[in-house]
Formats: C-alpha cells, structure tokens, sequence
C-alpha cells in the first residue's frame, strides 16, 4: 500500500505509523507544510536506508493535495492540535483524498473514546471533523488509544527509547522529578471510585493502524479502538514502585477541586485546560478504550504497563 500520512514528518504519532508501515513492507508518503525552501508540489528523499518520500502542501490548496495523493491508497492524518488549521486542514485532505479515490481516511485521533470529547474543549474540533468524514464517501474509522503509556517513561533510565520522540511533559504521573520523590495525580470519581485508565505505548500505535490497513474487512465509520492495557490507576502506581525501586506519593484529588482548579487557569492556557480536563475525563472513567483492534488483529501483541516498566526502568 502507498499510504499518505499527514503529520509524519513532525509528529510523535504520525512517526510510530511511518516506522511500522515500512516494518510491514508498506511505502509512506509523509505529507509536510510547505516552506521557502520546499514549495507545494515539491519532494524531498529521505537520507536514510528507508528512503522515505516527503511531498510539500499547501493545505490550503485542493490542487496541491490532489496532487500529493493522486497515487496514495489511504490517507492517515496525524496532525497536531492545537491550531484554528485543524478543522479545515483536514476536511480539505479529505475532499482530496475523495476525488483521487483513496480508499481509505483515518483523522487525527490518537487519544479519548469519541465520547469523552465534549468534556475537553481542545477536543471539540475533532467532532466537527469527524462529522465531515461520516457525510463523505470514503471508508473511514476512529483510532483511539487512552493515555500514551510513554507518560510513564519520563525520568527513566533509558528515557530516549521509551519516549519514542513523546515530547510532552508530565500529566497525572510524575516519576521522573529530580528534585523530589515520584507522586501520581489521581482523580476520584464521583462516586469516589478510583477509575480505570487505558495506556498504549506510541509504538504499538503504529503497529494498529497498520493491522487495520491491512485488513479486508471495511472500517465502516467505526471507532477502532486500541489498548495496550486498562488497569486502575493505583494498580499502576503499584507496578511504577516495584519497577522505580520506591515510593510513590499517591495525591487523591476530588473532581470539585479540578473543576476549581480548571476555574482558576487563565483561559488563554490552551494546554493546562487540556492538562486539567483530561485528569477530569479520567476521573469520570472517560479514559477507557474498547479493545476493537485488539480482537480484529490479534497478531498485534502490543506492550502492557509492567513491560514497559520493566524495559525502561530496570
């Protein structure tokens, strides 16, 4: 397959899916923002082994992405939010990806169920798009993961390799703190039920969406959910201090103290809002994936959390 990814030059995500497309003897084609050096319609080759093509877009531009995908079998964006492009962007890949005949068109996702978007405000874009690609013909489906386990991996002993190029900083777990002990940030329900959480390391992302290529069957505007493990976040806790070798502070926090917290942030703090809803979706179970890949693509054998621990941390 010739599969056009949107994102995967720059993006953590958009990388995994290039790197498992050519482990699987497929042939990405990163789509990348035009720049003054690199004009729409222009590409650039890869330096290394692999070879990989970069074609340069005007995102703006039907002609230049028609152009860029007129040979491509299926599109898979993985572009950043956030950024007023994200909607638009997207809808105009998708209108290209439509009038060449791509088969297939997978938005950017890679993270919540659908269902837990409205509670994050940096998520409300992802409706609007994926409403467009429910109205188009093409066959399309969802890819959420949970949590990135790589969250997990900063402070590690071999950080690099369980970042896998994860760039974020801490979010919930906070293990990697030099100056302090490790603690972990855990959001009660409301019923004050600690809540489960869904984690899928950065790589085994790759490896899903490539299964899901893969298969035969149609996608059927499907959400396609991948888990590389669901456990209760002090079942986490308890797998981080046997694999850091310490103790970590468990700080409960009730979801009235998030919802003052999240009053409290200055609402140009894009991020921090991200940060704080996020913790609350957990806290309201919202963090949970169905495992649709996991049963559709059994040959997917993806990392749980004590082997990542154990392969990082150890």
């Amino acid at each position: 397959m010739h599969v056009a990814v949107a994102g995967g030059r720059s993006g953590t995500i958009g990388a995994s899916i290039v790197s498992a497309l050519l482990a699987h003897n497929h042939t990405p084609i990163i789509l990348s923002r035009q720049t003054s050096t690199n004009p729409s319609g222009s590409t650039s080759i890869s330096s290394s082994p692999s070879g990989v093509s970069t074609r340069y877009v005007d995102y703006d531009s039907h002609d230049s992405l028609v152009h860029a995908l007129h040979d491509t079998t299926a599109v898979i964006s993985a572009l950043l939010i956030p950024g007023p492009e994200f909607v638009p962007y997207q809808l105009n890949l998708l209108r290209a990806a439509e009038e060449v005949g791509c088969a297939r068109f997978a938005p950017s996702e890679f993270a919540l169920p659908f269902a837990a978007h409205q509670a994050v405000d940096i998520d409300h874009a992802k409706v609007a798009v994926w409403d467009a690609v429910k109205a188009a013909n093409i066959d399309a489906a969802l890819f959420p993961c949970g949590m990135f386990m790589n969250y997990l991996g900063i402070g590690a002993p071999r950080v690099a390799e369980a970042l896998a190029g994860f760039r974020e900083g801490p979010l919930m777990f906070h293990l990697g703190d030099p100056e302090g002990a490790p603690w972990v940030e855990v959001p009660l329900g409301r019923d004050g039920e600690v809540p489960s959480l869904t984690m899928t390391d950065i790589r085994d992302v790759g490896e899903f969406v490539v299964a899901a290529l893969e298969m035969e069957e149609p996608w059927g505007g499907r959400e396609l959910g991948m888990v590389g493990e669901t456990l209760k976040i002090t079942e986490v806790v308890g797998l981080c201090e046997r694999y850091l070798g310490r103790k970590v502070e468990v700080r409960v926090v009730e979801m009235v103290s998030l919802e003052e917290r999240l009053r409290r942030l200055d609402p140009g703090d894009v991020l921090a809002k991200m940060d704080c809803q996020y913790t609350m979706a957990c806290g309201n179970g919202d963090s949970v994936v169905e495992p649709v890949l996991n049963a559709l693509c059994p040959e997917v054998r993806p990392l749980g959390v004590k082997g990542f621990l154990e392969k990082f941390w150890m």
